[in-house]
């Protein structure tokens, strides 16, 4: 027979043991946790697909292939599995063809006996150029590998060199604004800092109902906006990528000139009306 104390031991530890394993179970969902909740977002049949959060890595992206396999295998049907197997199809393109396209913008701050920064363009064949050294490619490489390929690549140039870089989204801010047109921002800037870029808002402009466009699907739709706004959320938290439209709408106003002739046209015509009625039944008893 076992102590009590033993036991209560024992039964304790266990806790602890299935406390573990559940947090450990958690952590390695996080990853598709995350994905699939900022990917669909659903209007007339059309989603919005993430394949994962901007800064994961070749690793977390591996693990959510398989996750998103086991989904779509295991006869998932309707709107979850296409969610599914829209994810899968993306994060399948992006482990091959890595995260930078043609256009996309970057910041590198090079740290040797001096801090020295560069702004950097993605040029064609995915090409670029750092501190006039010779080009990089960057064809297949993810956000997450940035800094550790453009550190390998200043390394065989420069001695005792530190590298960080940080990437910056290309966006359309158009509509409501004084200053309409493309712009690129930190990832980790709030979304409402945008309006400042393009100039600050117009006097008309409705900002509660900003919106972000991909294409013809919604990243953020402007019910969704107002919240946004205000918790501060950012760039990448709201999956905001470049080639993305920012719009501010104008506020909707009434036209009160146009009130006023519509409501005298009515008018004569209501007038004219009674008086052909008038006009006919006083003709039939005459």
């Amino acid at each position: 027979m076992i102590h009590p104390t033993l036991m209560t031991e024992i039964t304790g530890a266990g806790r602890v043991a299935a406390t573990v394993c559940g947090v450990r179970a958690a952590l390695r969902g996080v990853v598709v946790t995350g994905a699939l909740a900022l990917a669909p977002s659903w209007a007339g049949g059309q989603a919005v697909v993430s394949s994962g959060p901007q800064r994961a890595t070749r690793a977390q992206l591996a693990e959510l292939v398989g996750q998103l396999e086991r989904t779509v295998a295991s006869g998932a049907k309707g709107a979850a599995r296409d969610r599914a197997a829209a994810a899968l199809a993306a994060t399948r393109t992006r482990l091959q063809q890595g995260d930078f396209r043609v256009g996309d913008r970057f910041v590198v701050t090079v740290r040797q006996d001096s801090v020295r920064s560069d702004t950097v363009d993605v040029r064609d064949s995915l090409r670029v150029s750092v501190l006039n050294l010779p080009e990089l490619r960057l064809a297949g490489v993810l956000r997450a590998e940035l800094d550790e390929q453009m550190s390998a690549h200043l390394a065989r140039y420069l001695r005792n060199v530190e590298v960080r870089t940080r990437v910056l989204t290309r966006i359309s801010i158009l509509g409501a604004v004084l200053r309409p047109g493309f712009y690129y921002a930190a990832p980790d800037r709030p979304i409402s800092d945008l309006l400042m870029l393009a100039g600050g808002p117009a006097v008309n402009a409705n900002l509660s109902e900003l919106e972000v466009s991909r294409g013809p699907l919604k990243v953020l739709r402007a019910k969704e906006s107002k919240k946004a706004v205000k918790d501060g959320r950012t760039l990448e938290q709201l999956d905001v990528q470049s080639g993305d439209d920012v719009r501010i709408p104008e506020k909707r106003t009434i036209n009160w000139q146009l009130v006023i002739q519509l409501f005298f046209i009515l008018s004569s015509l209501l007038f004219a009306f009674v008086n052909f009625l008038q006009w006919y039944y006083g003709r039939d008893e005459g």
